[in-house]
């Protein structure tokens, strides 16, 4: 008799049916937290519990957002800025947690940084991956933005930042600036607020300026600085963050 817990596809015999790949990804599935929905876990049941009245802004992203060490103090007594960014994942990923990680926190706004990831190649070419992405990310994006839009909530959309090639980034600069132009005219249609983190951090070439990163992706403290100026104006109007 065939293991119900290994039946196999709909008009399949055995286990032998599944594909390698569709046996692995179910098995991921089930094994592993894709969506890492165990980091914030406890963080987002004691921010849920905790007497602290003040809104809150919820940054969902990547590495970049979560090594920025000072976003905290975004924050003031009126706003408590929250860091939710998680290293190496791309827009799906945040998809699969934003209503954990963001919606669940009741925010009154939400600021949301992803792509660089997703652009990110493995194997081959860069620039090989730059069309798929782009259409991961958009979609991505439109999913998490009419979630939040459902909830009442109002989203900062970021640009990807650019990297510098003249480091091992493994990213196509071309298919960020692609990916970034798609953002920008969602953020329009959908009037949503736009934080250009490429263009102020990008050199006169399109290359992240090296005197705001070390490896080529990710901002140093001065990076950080610029990303913040960007960014102020387009916070809730009750957290006035100087620049």
């Amino acid at each position: 008799m065939t293991n119900p817990q290994l039946a196999p596809p709909l008009g399949g015999v055995d286990v032998g049916d599944y594909s390698l790949r569709d046996f692995a990804a179910k098995w991921l599935m089930q094994q592993c937290d894709l969506a890492e929905l165990g980091k914030y876990r406890a963080a987002n049941r004691a921010v849920i519990a905790s007497k602290d009245t003040r809104k809150r802004i919820v940054f969902v992203g990547d590495s970049i957002t979560e090594l920025w060490s000072d976003l905290e103090s975004l924050g003031n007594t009126e706003i408590a800025a929250l860091n939710r960014g998680i290293s190496g994942q791309n827009s799906t990923q945040m998809l699969l947690r934003f209503e954990d990680d963001a919606i669940a926190l009741a925010p009154a706004q939400i600021v949301l940084l992803c792509g660089t990831n997703d652009l990110r190649c493995y194997v081959g070419e860069a620039a090989s991956v730059g069309e798929s992405a782009r259409q991961a990310i958009v979609r991505n994006v439109t999913s998490m933005t009419d979630i939040a839009l459902a909830h009442n909530i109002p989203i900062v959309l970021c640009a990807i930042p650019p990297v510098n090639v003249a480091k091992t980034v493994y990213r196509d600069p071309r298919s960020i600036v692609r990916s970034n132009d798609c953002l920008a005219t969602f953020a329009a249609q959908r009037r949503l607020s736009f934080a250009d983190y490429h263009g102020a951090l990008a050199d006169s070439s399109g290359a992240l300026n090296e005197i705001y990163s070390e490896d080529g992706v990710h901002p140093n403290a001065r990076g950080y600085a610029i990303m913040r100026a960007v960014l102020a104006p387009l916070l809730a109007p009750c957290a006035c963050v100087a620049a």
